[in-house]
C-alpha cells in the first residue's frame, strides 16, 4: 500500500518553492573557515555568514547520491537494505533520562541503560535498527558518544545508527571504530551511520555540518535531517512546515555531495506543528499525518532513500526506514516497558498497510453458502484455519476498559505497563548477543575512551 497526499502539481509547487528559498535566500553559516570551503566549491556567498545554493547544484547533487543504501550490522540477515522494497523499523532516542524499571522513577540515564537498551531491542524483532536511545551521562562527555556506541554494539547484531554525535571530533572517533571493525571482518556493510540535522530556520550547525562531513569522507551513512517546528522554527502552515524541511534537506544533501561526491546520504523530514498554548512541539496535531505523508512524498521524488516518523502514516507512505518506539516526554525520557508496548504498535501498523488476499479462499463464498442467512461462522474449519492469523494483543486497547475499583487494585493502564515492563525484564534476563573478539574489543576501547585535543578543548 502507497499513500499520496500531494497531486502532481502540488508536489511541484512545493518543490519549486524550495528551489526559490535556497537560491534566493540560502543559509547562514556561523563559521567563515566552512563558509571559505563552500565558496571554494563555488558555492556563491552573498554576506559574511551566508551561503546559496542554486537549483542546478541541487540537481547534480540528487543525480550523484546513490539510491540504495546499506545500514550494516553484525549479522549479514540483520542488515538493512533501503532500497525502496520495504520499511525498516528503528528505536526512538536520544534522550537523557531512563524510567528506572526497578524504582519507577526518572533519573540520569547511564551507560548500562545504553547497552540494555541495545540488547531489548535486539531481543524484539519488530525492531531492525538501533537508535542510540539515551546518552549516557555517568560517562565523561568527551567519550560519551564513542562509549555509547562501543556499548550498543556489544549488545546488538542489528545496525546502529547514532544520533548524538555533535562535532567532527566524536566522528573521527566513530569513523576510527568503524575502520578498527571493517579490518577484524566483524561487520557486514558500514559499521555505523549517522543522523545529522540543519538548525531551522536555514542554518548550518558548523559542528555537526563538519561532523557529517566526516562520514560522508569514510562513505558512512548520513541521515540529512530537518526538525521544523511549524508556528515557531517554521511557516504556522502546514505546506510552509514541508516545504521548509524539504528546501532544508536538500541544502544539506547537495552541500555534503558537493564535498563527497557518491557519498550515502538518506533524506530526513521530521515536521511538527508547536502546541499553541505553549510553543513547544505538538505530535498530536491532526495535521501532523499529512506532513508526514506529504514530506515522504516530496523524499521519494528525490530518489534518495527515506527516513520518516510516525509508524503508521510513515508505513503508508512507504520510506526505507521509520523511528520513535520506547521513548517518553517528546523523546527524552527511555523507557524500557514503552519499548514493548511500542514493539506491538510497530506490529499492528505493518499489518494495517499490508495488501489483503482477495482471492477465492479468501472471500470464501461457498463458506457463506454452508452457513447460509442467520448461521454463525465459528464451527467452520475456514473459520479455526484462518483465525490462527489473527493478531493478539498483549498491550493495545488498555485504555478502553473501566477500572472497577472493588475488583481491581490496578487500573488498566497500570496492568499493561505492569505486563510491559515484565515483558522487557524477561527479554533482558534470557536474550544472549554474540561477544565480540575480546581483542577487537580492547583496541575499540582504547580508541572510543582515546582523548584527542578537540574534545579536550
Amino acid at each position: 500500500m502507497r499513500f499520496s497526499v500531494l497531486s502532481g502539481e502540488e508536489e511541484k509547487r512545493i518543490h519549486e518553492a524550495a528551489l526559490c528559498v535556497l537560491e534566493e535566500i540560502g543559509l547562514d553559516v556561523a563559521r567563515p573557515s566552512l563558509l571559505s570551503k563552500l565558496e571554494e566549491r563555488g558555492f556563491p556567498t552573498p554576506t559574511a555568514d551566508r551561503v546559496q545554493i542554486p537549483r542546478k547544484r541541487i540537481e547534480d547533487a540528487l543525480a550523484r547520491a546513490p539510491q540504495r543504501v546499506t545500514l550494516g550490522a553484525r549479522a549479514a540477515a540483520k542488515q538493512a537494505v533501503l532500497d525502496g522494497t520495504r520499511c525498516f523499523t528503528a528505536t526512538g532516542g536520544c534522550g537523557s533520562k531512563t524510567l528506572d524499571m526497578d524504582t519507577d522513577v526518572v533519573r540520569p540515564a547511564s551507560l548500562a541503560d545504553v547497552a540494555a537498551s541495545a540488547r531489548l531491542a535486539d531481543g524484539i524483532e519488530e525492531f531492525d535498527v538501533y537508535w542510540t536511545m539515551v546518552s549516557a551521562q555517568d560517562v565523561d562527555p568527551g567519550t560519551r558518544v564513542a562509549r555509547g556506541f562501543l556499548a550498543a554494539l556489544q549488545n546488538t547484531m542489528k545496525p546502529i545508527q547514532i544520533i548524538d554525535a555533535c562535532n567532527p571530533a566524536e566522528a573521527e572517533t566513530l569513523a576510527a571504530m568503524a575502520r578498527q571493525l571493517a579490518s577484524a571482518g566483524v561487520m557486514h556493510g558500514p559499521p555505523v551511520s549517522m543522523l545529522n540535522s540543519v538548525v531551522t530556520p536555514l542554518r548550518l550547525d558548523p559542528d555537526g555540518t563538519e561532523a557529517a562531513l566526516v562520514f560522508a569522507r569514510e562513505d558512512l551513512p548520513v541521515v540529512c535531517c530537518s526538525m521544523p517546528i511549524g508556528g515557531v522554527t517554521a511557516p504556522a502552515t502546514a505546506a510552509g512546515t514541508v516545504m521548509l524541511a524539504h528546501a532544508e534537506v536538500l541544502a544539506f544533501v547537495t552541500l555534503l555531495q558537493s564535498f563527497h561526491p557518491g557519498c550515502p546520504l538518506i533524506y530526513c523530514p521530521f515536521p511538527v506543528f508547536a502546541d499553541p498554548r505553549t510553543g513547544i512541539t505538538n505530535y498530536w496535531d491532526p495535521r501532523g499525518e499529512w506532513m508526514y505523508c506529504a514530506s515522504l512524498q516530496l523524499g521519494r521524488s528525490t530518489g534518495l532513500p527515506c527516513f520518516g516518523s510516525d509508524y503508521l502514516f510513515s508505513l503508508v507512505s512507504v520510506p526505507d526506514l521509520s523511528s520513535g518506539g520506547g521513548m517518553l516526554e517528546t523523546s527524552t525520557v527511555l523507557s524500557f516497558e514503552q519499548l514493548v508496548i511500542d514493539a506491538e504498535r510497530v506490529r499492528d501498523a505493518r499489518i494495517s498497510v499490508s495488501p489483503q488476499d482477495t482471492g477465492p479462499e479468501a472471500l470464501a463464498v461457498d463458506v457463506v453458502r454452508r452457513v447460509g442467512p442467520g448461521g454463525h461462522f465459528l464451527g467452520q474449519r475456514h473459520t479455526a484455519s484462518h483465525m490462527k492469523e489473527f493478531p493478539i494483543s498483549k498491550f493495545a486497547g488498555s485504555t478502553y476498559e473501566v477500572h472497577d475499583r472493588t475488583r481491581d487494585a490496578e487500573t488498566p493502564t497500570q496492568r499493561t505497563r505492569n505486563e510491559a515492563r515484565r515483558e522487557a525484564r524477561r527479554i533482558l534476563q534470557t536474550h544472549r548477543v554474540k561477544p565480540l573478539p575480546e581483542a577487537l574489543e580492547a583496541a575499540l576501547l582504547k580508541i572510543a575512551t582515546a582523548q584527542t585535543p578537540a574534545m579536550v578543548a
